[in-house]
């Protein structure tokens, strides 16, 4: 018998996996990366792999990556984006230690949404395959099986201008149903404190510092369209309580919001029930006055 071969979850929100980050083509390779990426320019993409387990993980495990516009909740494959990695893990796992594998292709950002990331890595056994959707909430997979890890990085950075074009936050993102069933969601965004993500920091101009500069959000809303109309988007609310998605399907929204100076996190979150099964984060970073 060998190990199982597992990538980690981000906390304290999952979508924030520590595991998966990028880095210019020709840069050291280390983590955490780059957290903003730059459209038009290509990048390494690594993923950092455990096994927990006191037996070896020799073969028999595939790596699959790939990247899509930022997405909440378990959506289907493919859903745009580009693959990075489908192939066998050639390194051997040492038990009780981790590898980092690079993906087969590098990684472009595109302009279709100014280079912010979701970047989503699967290791799975060979023999069972990778299912047709992904869900990266490690309390929906079954741990009893062992043979799926997937995990999710999942953090935007919004970088504000000043007036006239600023202060206005403007992301755009995609809520997906992975089921095949039409479901009805919750899609909720909140501000939350900066150290959520001071793990990532070194990766932002402006590093930790960013954390002595806190600023507040306001008129945060959320519009269930990629291009809104700006009085709707300055007009929405922070919370939309019955969004309703078609079976294996996504629906495009926007975040909104102002923020005057400092530096902001928010988090946008999509439930189904009682349970969080989706979300994402912005860094919003504002001219200092």
């Amino acid at each position: 018998m060998t190990g199982f071969l597992t990538i980690a979850p981000g906390s304290p929100h999952w979508w924030l996996s520590p595991d998966i980050w990028v880095t210019p083509v020709g840069s050291p390779t280390t983590p955490p990366g780059t957290a903003n990426p730059i459209a038009g320019k290509a990048y390494n993409v690594s993923v950092r792999l455990h096994d927990n387990y006191p037996d070896p993980v020799p073969s028999g495990w595939n790596l699959f990556v790939c990247w899509v516009i930022p997405t909440t909740g378990p959506f289907p494959l493919p859903t745009g984006g580009q693959v990075l990695n489908n192939a066998p893990i050639t390194v051997n796992v040492p038990a009780m230690s981790a590898v980092i594998v690079q993906t087969a292709m590098t990684w472009t950002p595109s302009f279709e949404n100014g280079g912010h990331e979701c970047l989503v890595a699967a290791a799975y056994g060979a023999e069972e395959g990778l299912p047709s959707g992904l869900n990266a909430d490690p309390s929906n997979q079954d741990t009893n099986q062992g043979y799926l890890s997937t995990a999710q990085h999942n953090l935007g950075v919004v970088s504000l201008v000043p007036p006239p074009k600023g202060p206005r936050i403007h992301y755009a993102f995609q809520v997906c149903n992975g089921f095949d069933e039409e479901r009805e969601f919750v899609v909720r965004a909140q501000q939350a404190p900066l150290s959520q993500i001071e793990h990532f920091l070194p990766g932002v101009p402006g590093g930790r510092i960013l954390l002595d500069r806190p600023g507040k959000v306001e008129r945060l809303g959320l519009v269930a369209s990629a291009k809104p109309d700006p009085k709707e988007l300055e007009a929405a609310p922070a919370v939309l309580p019955r969004v309703r998605i078609a079976p294996r399907s996504c629906r495009q929204f926007t975040l909104g919001g102002s923020l005057e100076r400092g530096n902001a996190l928010i988090n946008v979150t999509q439930s189904h029930g009682e349970r969080v099964v989706g979300g994402l984060s912005v860094l919003v970073m504002a001219e200092m006055k």
